[in-house]
């Protein structure tokens, strides 16, 4: 028969499952994080949106003007990462950073809410835009209003996160694995004093094994006794 150490079956089992809920935890908390971000996100592209929209006016020939630009710095560099765009059926304006590029048109917006989606960019940039149809007071025209972010942005924040909590969550670990080991060897600690006793017996068969071992243990001490 293969014999096993019942002390090293429970500290493994304890280790193993603790790691696994630690990596689920892990898991679940970078998938949260994300979405955060993404809220994050799309709360300052509609502080932006709701600026251009403001101020906003088209011209019975569909001529956009606009009163009131977003003052991110990054929307004035060619390929910064933040972009606007403003589109009417007879004209385009858009930020500086978008450059030559433009903003793809939309499939799914419309006039009811704002909307977010994942889509290619320029640049060869993956992007995280939100969009919207608005028709300005006074006006037959509607406009498209498009805000997109590089989702590198949220790639970079998103992993920074990740790898600082798993190095948390691995001093975590070790720090519950050795309270594991501890509460093992608390656990053990009355079969230690059995086999202590036991060894007793073999050389005195007037020995008897002593009290005040735990419930589950007691019946076999008695029974011995017997």
């Amino acid at each position: 028969m293969t014999r096993y150490s019942l002390r090293w079956r429970l500290l493994v089992g304890a280790a193993v499952a603790v790691f696994a809920a630690l990596a689920i935890a892990w898991l679940a908390m970078t998938l949260l994080f994300q979405r955060h971000l993404e809220l994050r996100v799309e709360q300052e592209l509609r502080r932006d949106a709701l600026q251009l929209v403001a101020g906003l006016t088209v011209n019975p020939t569909g001529m956009i003007t606009i009163q009131q630009l977003p003052t991110d710095p990054r929307l004035s560099i060619p390929s910064g990462g933040l972009y606007w765009q403003v589109s009417t059926s007879a004209e385009t304006q858009r930020s500086r950073s978008l450059w030559d590029q433009a903003l793809g048109p939309s499939p799914n917006a419309d006039a009811l809410e704002w909307r977010t989606r994942q889509t290619d960019g320029p640049f060869g940039q993956r992007l995280f835009l939100l969009e919207r149809i608005v028709q300005p007071a006074g006006s037959m025209e509607r406009v498209l209003v498009q805000l997109a972010l590089n989702e590198d942005e949220l790639t970079v924040a998103r992993n920074e996160f990740s790898q600082t909590l798993a190095l948390f969550l691995f001093l975590l670990w070790s720090v519950l694995a050795g309270a594991a080991w501890i509460q093992v060897q608390l656990g053990l600690k009355p079969l230690k004093r059995l086999r202590r006793e036991l060894s007793a017996l073999r050389h005195n068969a007037s020995e008897r094994l002593s009290a005040g071992y735990p419930r589950e243990v007691e019946p076999l001490t008695k029974a011995i006794n017997d």
